[in-house]
């Protein structure tokens, strides 16, 4: 780069080189280095033989050259230097907006459950978004959220359900709820879970579940079709017993298939199917209950109930008391 600086210097160099000087200049910041270069090729030509007039005027030239070119070289320093600053004063000023946005939640990530129930005295029918169909029993809810066949097949169930599960092996679905899990791939189960109900019951149909602990992470049970699983919450204990299943799942048919049911436990069903408030005697309490019940009303019911077994129903208020009747001497 020598020889280009000494052939500027000297008045040599064409239009395109004076320009790539300028360019080096500026671009690599060697005004130092080009200013030491200049001095040692004033060395060079004061040993020269060169008349004094001419050297006082070739010494002008080149100092008004070089002012320019210093010039040129703090414009071009200044110009960069506006644009870091404003670089990072546009920097200042968008960390506030920036921080405002980090601390707003992911709307795609947000979570939105979806509740779904069914009153007392009603069942509902519901196809979830995958496709999968959920009968719930009156007094009952379901909740899923928005991520639902996206990321998670997740369920919390309160009360009692029947699921027709569509197959997904690598997003399973899990039923939930205070006490159990239930994790399905592609099967036909109930599950009953009404949080006042000390026990929770799971009917297979079809299809294959595992069941596990939301308190301890070591229990897993599998079901096999037909089977009925029976976890007492206040003991953490859980039996299997082979059952015919349709008893226990006809109910989201209308039907109800009462079979050696107490009357305490059969009265529970009578409130959340009808939404009617029972109170039961000690004595009758044990008593066992076989019949199906379909359209029938209550009235009928209870009806029934007086002519086949020891029981008076008498009507207060709004609640059915269930009291015994003494047999006639």
């Amino acid at each position: 780069m020598k020889s280009i600086i000494k052939k500027y210097l000297s008045g040599k160099s064409s239009e395109k080189e004076q320009k790539e000087i300028l360019d080096w200049i500026r671009k690599q910041d060697r005004l130092d280095e080009f200013q030491l270069t200049k001095n040692e090729w004033q060395n060079e030509i004061r040993n020269e033989e060169i008349p004094a007039e001419f050297q006082t005027n070739w010494n002008n030239v080149q100092n008004i050259l070089f002012v320019r070119m210093q010039s040129d070289f703090k414009r071009t320093q200044r110009t960069l230097n506006f644009f870091r600053y404003a670089a990072i004063l546009v920097f200042l000023i968008s960390i506030p907006s920036l921080l405002f946005y980090i601390s707003q939640p992911n709307q795609s990530n947000q979570l939105i459950y979806t509740t779904v129930a069914a009153e007392f005295g009603q069942i509902s029918k519901v196809v979830l978004p995958d496709s999968s169909v959920v009968w719930i029993n009156s007094g009952s809810t379901i909740r899923y959220n928005n991520q639902f066949s996206a990321t998670n097949r997740d369920i919390y169930l309160v009360g009692e359900a029947f699921f027709k599960v569509q197959k997904n092996t690598e997003l399973p679905m899990i039923v939930s709820n205070s006490d159990l899990k239930v994790k399905v791939l592609g099967t036909e189960f109930s599950v009953m879970a009404y949080p006042e109900e000390n026990f929770i019951q799971v009917i297979l149909e079809k299809g294959k579940v595992e069941l596990t602990s939301t308190s301890h992470s070591k229990f897993r049970q599998e079901m096999k079709p037909g089977e009925m699983a029976n976890f007492n919450k206040d003991k953490k204990e859980l039996t299997l017993t082979n059952v015919n299943t349709e008893l226990f799942t006809s109910w989201k048919d209308g039907l109800i298939n009462i079979y050696n049911l107490p009357l305490s436990e059969l009265v529970i069903k009578l409130e959340k199917r009808y939404n009617q408030k029972f109170v039961v005697d000690d004595e009758i309490k044990n008593l066992p209950f076989t019949f199906t019940i379909k359209n029938e009303n209550l009235n009928n019911i209870l009806s029934l109930m007086e002519k086949i077994t020891p029981v008076d129903v008498i009507q207060r208020g709004n609640v059915i008391e269930l009291k015994y009747k003494k047999p006639i001497n």
